[in-house]
């Protein structure tokens, strides 16, 4: 799911800012944008992050930013430049490279700017308010994906009723099943007309066994109990991540249903499985964004 948190909060003239942003992926994936002072405190934070978000790609970003214009103003790294200037000049005359050295190329060279001291120390401190702040954008980051969880979850019970629905009228179906199967044995017997004696009971052998390989009493019973997995699932959430039960208990409604529509010989059944089918993969499409 996606969503979006922040926490500020400042110590003396430093504010401090943490920046949560989730999109959906079928996993769990944790990118960060620290600064190099903070390196140490990626596992501790990506430990915590992970606790909550159980699934998505979460982007967080930390910036520290001194009060006042000229606090921690960056100087030119002349070094830097005079052996760029350099090397360019080696490869012009030595290897006979030719090209020239502007403005552009010379402020994309990386550590062109450097502090001439730390802007701040890291110190428990300032850990202790760094906490603070990403507990705070957890929070927030956690409602804004709520909201966007309930919307989601609505139009999928209001999908699994449809599906639901559709499992009614698959077996009603499927229960006319085996009338329907002796009609167009004798039909196709009676037109054969006189040319063959036919036996009656061999005739209701023959519809009885065409009718039990047909038979999809059990897929349905599998079906209606999957579906209703499901949707309590969504209806009496446990506060536990759903994403990946979801997903399973699709796989296996999707499985029923072939294996129904394999066994049909009923155009009716056979339409109404491939609109079980459809329903089934808009949910699914769902499910992805779901924790």
């Amino acid at each position: 799911m996606t969503g979006y948190g922040q926490g500020q909060r400042d110590v003396g003239d430093l504010r401090v800012t943490v920046e949560l942003k989730t999109v959906n992926n079928r996993f769990a994936d944790v990118r960060f944008r620290l600064p190099a002072e903070l390196a140490v405190w990626e596992s501790k934070v990506r430990r915590k992050v992970l606790a909550h978000v159980k699934r998505g790609r979460v982007e967080l970003s930390v910036r520290l930013e001194r009060a006042g214009a000229t606090a921690g103003a960056p100087t030119l790294n002349r070094e830097l430049v005079e052996a760029a200037l350099a090397g360019a000049r080696q490869l012009r005359e030595e290897y006979g490279i030719e090209g020239d050295v502007d403005l552009a190329r010379i402020l994309a060279l990386p550590g062109l700017f450097r502090s001439e001291g730390p802007l701040y120390d890291v110190d428990e401190e300032l850990l202790g308010v760094l906490g603070k702040c990403l507990d705070a954008g957890l929070d927030a980051l956690g409602a804004d994906r709520a909201r966007e969880g309930q919307a989601l979850a609505t139009e999928m019970i209001e999908r699994l009723g449809t599906m639901q629905r559709l499992a009614e009228t698959m077996e009603e179906q499927a229960a006319a099943m085996p009338g329907t199967v002796l009609d167009r044995l004798t039909a196709r017997l009676n037109a054969l007309g006189g040319e063959v004696s036919l036996d009656p009971a061999r005739i209701a052998q023959e519809a009885a066994l065409l009718a039990d390989r047909c038979d999809v009493t059990e897929e349905m019973v599998r079906l209606r109990g999957h579906l209703a997995q499901a949707r309590a699932v969504l209806e009496k959430p446990d506060g536990q991540p759903v994403g990946k039960r979801l997903d399973f208990l699709l796989q296996e409604i999707h499985r029923e249903t072939n294996t129904v529509s394999s066994k049909s010989s009923d155009l009716e059944l056979t339409r109404s499985a491939l609109s079980m089918k459809a329903e089934g993969e808009k949910v699914r499409e769902q499910v992805q964004n779901l924790e």
